[in-house]
């Protein structure tokens, strides 16, 4: 009967490949299912330890009689069989337990893993995209500072041209203004 809870529990387990499918959310709803599970199981552990308690208690507290025993040692031995059945069953169930808790610590911690590669590829990929953006955006202020340079120095020719045609018309005009 363990061997085919244990069955069943690995039939539950999907593969690598269909948990790199998922997503944060699916994965974080499976994470909790599974923790949900782990809490189930482990109560069971507490109910059927609880009742292995009590049913050694039982067995304490019950006389065996010598008739059926036929001796106290053959009732010794049949405690004894039955005690070993007990502590067997028990002992495969918390292994059985143990393994579903390695399993799940198992997974929690790969997930967490490709979970902060992710996050590193993604800080690596924006500070790459930010480099790249600073750099054209470097590159566009030079251009327009330059170009504000080139229309600067063209306007400052013309105004430099313009003031002096202005001055040679007033130099002619004072040569004739004088001339009369």
């Amino acid at each position: 009967m363990v061997f085919m809870r244990e069955r069943s529990l690995q039939e539950r387990f999907m593969t690598e490949q269909a948990l790199h499918r998922l997503g944060r959310k699916a994965l974080l709803e499976l994470l909790l299912e599974q923790a949900k599970e782990m809490e189930s199981l482990q109560e069971q552990v507490k109910r059927q330890e609880q009742e292995l308690k009590e049913a050694k208690q039982a067995l304490q507290n019950r006389e065996i009689q010598i008739n059926e025993a036929g001796s106290i040692a053959e009732a010794a031995l049949q405690l004894n069989g039955i005690f070993e059945m007990a502590q067997i069953a028990s002992q495969q169930y918390i292994d059985n337990i143990q393994k579903l808790n390695d399993r799940q610590a198992a997974l929690c911690a790969q997930q967490a893993k490709e979970s902060s590669e992710k996050a590193n590829a993604l800080l690596e990929e924006t500070a790459q995209k930010c480099k790249e953006q600073e750099e054209a955006c470097r590159r566009r202020c030079e251009e327009m500072e330059a170009e504000a340079k080139r229309r600067a120095a063209a306007y400052w020719a013309e105004v430099s041209r313009r003031l002096q045609i202005i001055y040679k018309d007033y130099q002619k005009h004072s040569k004739y203004s004088s001339k009369l």
